[in-house]
């Protein structure tokens, strides 16, 4: 895979053997998505696999306190059983509602993303309570408009205009716009909302007045509140499960969720920059250094690691005792974002995609049917332009053919 008009990092190892290729493997790249194999990784090594996110709701005074914990499946389903169990508490009015939201940092976008990483649900921001992973959907269908759940906190703009390619959908400031042509056939596009908190705060007081429960005060956001006493809590999937809806649809906010859930776990401190900490200090110790992460999605333009870096730590995850979760959550062909990808290959492949301008990779594992030993490996490539970038995806899937073959 050498070029002289981009840049390549390569290595497959076969699992406790030999080094099969390897192409400048000690160059640092950007990953991309495979930076979720890190957070995958983490996530379980220091989470367990059957770590739950509990977002609960406490009764302060007149007041109630949500409390978030950075917990991505919180949904207005189970806001409704959180306004239901405040109910059954014999409720009927409350004064303050307060988001507790001290167990991240104040930044809710990772070092190095880009300015237009926010207007679109794959940009959404990281926070520490979160309804519907910070996003909404919207669904145009001619000039009808169906969005849910309902942004409370944004406005709708529309610039219809038929003589457009394609309808835009995309959140500009606090506004969601939708541009350009419309289709008769319904077209749906996830959106970020505009102050995340403010948004399941006001979500939260939908559903307890819809439970009659009458919300007379303000909408308070603190770091620290008093708690007071515990009325009700919900829980998410488990890690196991989580780490597998992460990886196959390549979901950036849950990555961020997890990551920044790991730094709290492991320093008390739910930031980026804890975050970076724990992931280089992790590659130190299993001799990946060399290594730069930012951020746990792989949307920070920052991140730098090597092919070698990324198939070391695919070779610990082999020789843990969650090894089995953690590559079963990687797509396959088929599905997710390998769904078009690798679909004649005969043996089992599992695989994390990574794409950004200018990038593509892929990284995982092979486990051949022939009786020689499984291998796992990596391929980075940056500093694709004009054909290079448009056959990459190919270029990497004709290399990992071969490997399978």
């Amino acid at each position: 895979m050498k070029s002289n008009s981009f840049a390549s990092s390569v290595l497959v190892r076969e699992l406790g053997g030999d080094e099969l290729v390897a192409h400048d493997p000690d160059v640092p790249l950007p990953p991309a998505s495979n930076t979720k194999l890190l957070t995958a990784a983490l996530a379980l090594h220091h989470l367990g696999s059957d770590y739950r996110f509990e977002t609960r709701v406490f009764r302060d005074g007149d007041s109630l306190v949500l409390r978030g914990r950075g917990n991505p499946s919180l949904s207005p389903t189970q806001l409704s059983v959180l306004s239901e169990s405040v109910r059954n508490e014999s409720i009927d009015t409350v004064t303050n509602l307060v988001a507790d939201v001290g167990c991240f940092s104040e930044a809710f976008r990772g070092p190095g993303w880009m300015w237009e990483d926010g207007q679109y649900g794959y940009g959404a921001e990281s926070t520490a309570l979160a309804l519907s992973g910070n996003t909404v959907s919207v669904t145009v269908s001619g000039t009808d408009i169906e969005i849910s759940p309902k942004p409370n906190t944004t406005e709708i703009v529309t610039d219809f205009d038929p003589s457009a390619d394609e309808l835009r959908v995309f959140r500009d400031e606090d506004e969601i716009r939708i541009e350009g042509q419309p289709s008769d056939e319904p077209q749906t596009e996830t959106v970020p909302v505009a102050d995340p908190i403010r948004h399941c705060l006001l979500a939260f007081q939908d559903t307890l007045e819809a439970t009659g429960v009458t919300h007379t005060g303000g909408l308070l956001i603190s770091r620290n509140p008093n708690s007071g006493e515990p009325i009700a809590t919900v829980k998410s999937p488990p890690v196991s499960e989580l780490v597998r809806e992460m990886n196959v649809p390549s979901d950036n906010f849950l990555a961020e969720q997890l990551a920044r859930t790991v730094s709290r776990e492991v320093r008390g401190d739910g930031s980026w920059e804890t975050w970076e900490t724990v992931v280089s200090e992790f590659l130190d110790a299993h001799d990946a250094g060399g290594a730069r992460i930012r951020d746990g999605s792989g949307l920070s333009r920052y991140n730098l690691v090597s092919a070698r870096g990324l198939v070391r730590v695919l070779e610990w995850v082999e020789r843990q005792p969650w090894a089995n979760t953690f590559f079963a959550s990687l797509p396959q062909p088929g599905e997710g974002t390998l769904e078009n990808r690798l679909l004649e290959t005969d043996c089992e492949l599992r695989a994390k995609t990574g794409t950004l301008t200018g990038s593509r990779t892929l990284s995982g594992i092979v486990r051949r049917n022939d009786g020689r030993n499984d291998v796992v490996f990596s391929v980075l490539l940056g500093g694709l332009t004009g054909e290079d970038e448009e056959n990459a995806r190919e270029t990497i899937d004709d290399f990992v053919r071969e490997l399978a073959g």
